[in-house]
C-alpha cells in the first residue's frame, strides 16, 4: 500500500546539462526539467465526500517551446492511461483522469458501502537516460482498486527529442525480428531454457508459445532494459521479469543512437 505523505505540494527543479556525466551522451540535447508533485487535494474536490488517495509525481520539461509541450503531453498521457481502469476511454489530462478514477471509486463505494476499501494510485516519474535523439523516461506506478493486492508496474516512455513524440518499440530497431531472436537467446540462457525446448517449458506463458519482447523497453547509461510487468509472461506471485542487455553489445540493432 502507499506510504501516505502530508497533503502538501512542492516543486523542485533540477537541471540536466550537456556535461553531466550520469547522462553523458554524444551531442546531447539539453532540456530543463522540474519534478511536479500532485496530491489528491490538487486533483480533486474532496471537501464533501470521501475520495480515492492519489499521489503523482511527474517529470515536466519547462523549456518554452513546442517540443517541450509535446514531451510533457506524452508523459501525461501515460500517467492518464495508468489511472484508467475498466473499459473506459483514457482521459486527456491528469485532472480528468483523476476525476474518472475517483468516480469509479465513488460508484463502487455506493454499491458496496461496507465492503469497499478506498482506491489508491501512486505514480512516480524519473529520467532514465537522454542523448541527442532520445529521452527515456521511467514511470513507476502502483494502483489499488480492491481485492487481495494492488498492481505495481513500470512503464518506459521513449521520446524522440526532435519531435517530442513517443517512439514505438518497433521503430527503435533497424531489424526488429533480428533483435527479437537475439533477445530470446539471452532470455533462454538467463532462465536456463534449452534451445530445443518450448519457451514456456519452465513456467512462462508467452502467447502461442512464441517469445516476444515486452511492452516496455528502456535505456540507462550502460544498458538496454527489457521489462516484463507482472502478469505479462508469468503469474503475479512470480513478479516482474527484467532482462538487462549491455548497450555496447546491442548498438548495431538500433535505428537511433542510444549511446
Amino acid at each position: 500500500m502507499i506510504n501516505r505523505k502530508p497533503n502538501t505540494r512542492f516543486t523542485f527543479i533540477y537541471f540536466l546539462l550537456i556535461f553531466i556525466v550520469f547522462y553523458s551522451c554524444n551531442n546531447k540535447e539539453s532540456f530543463t526539467f522540474e519534478k511536479e508533485n500532485f496530491t489528491v487535494d490538487d486533483l480533486l474536490d474532496c471537501k464533501v465526500v470521501d475520495c480515492a488517495f492519489l499521489e503523482i509525481n511527474l517529470l515536466k520539461v519547462i523549456d518554452d517551446n513546442q517540443i517541450s509541450t509535446t514531451i510533457n503531453k506524452e508523459i501525461e498521457h501515460v500517467a492518464c492511461s495508468i489511472l484508467n481502469i475498466g473499459e473506459q476511454t483514457s482521459q486527456e489530462t491528469l485532472k480528468e483522469a483523476a476525476h474518472q478514477f475517483n468516480t469509479s471509486y465513488q460508484e463502487i463505494s455506493e454499491e458496496f458501502p461496507d465492503e469497499t476499501v478506498p482506491y489508491e494510485a501512486s505514480i512516480n516519474c524519473e529520467l532514465g537516460f537522454q542523448c541527442k535523439g532520445l529521452l527515456s523516461v521511467v514511470m513507476d506506478s502502483y494502483v489499488f482498486t480492491g481485492g487481495a493486492h494492488g498492481y505495481g508496474s513500470i512503464s518506459y516512455i521513449n521520446i524522440d527529442t526532435k519531435s517530442g513524440k513517443r517512439i514505438a518499440n518497433k521503430s527503435l530497431f533497424k531489424d526488429y525480428d533480428a533483435f527479437v531472436s537475439y533477445a530470446e537467446k539471452v532470455f533462454r540462457t538467463q532462465h536456463k531454457i534449452p534451445e530445443e525446448e518450448s519457451i514456456n517449458s519452465t513456467g512462462f506463458f508467452f502467447e502461442n508459445d512464441v517469445f516476444t519482447l515486452p511492452e516496455n523497453i528502456g535505456f540507462t547509461d550502460k544498458e538496454v532494459v527489457l521489462y516484463y510487468n507482472q502478469y505479462e509472461i508469468n503469474s503475479y506471485a512470480e513478479g516482474p521479469v527484467e532482462l538487462k542487455l549491455n548497450k555496447e553489445e546491442v548498438l548495431s540493432f538500433f535505428a537511433i543512437k542510444v549511446q
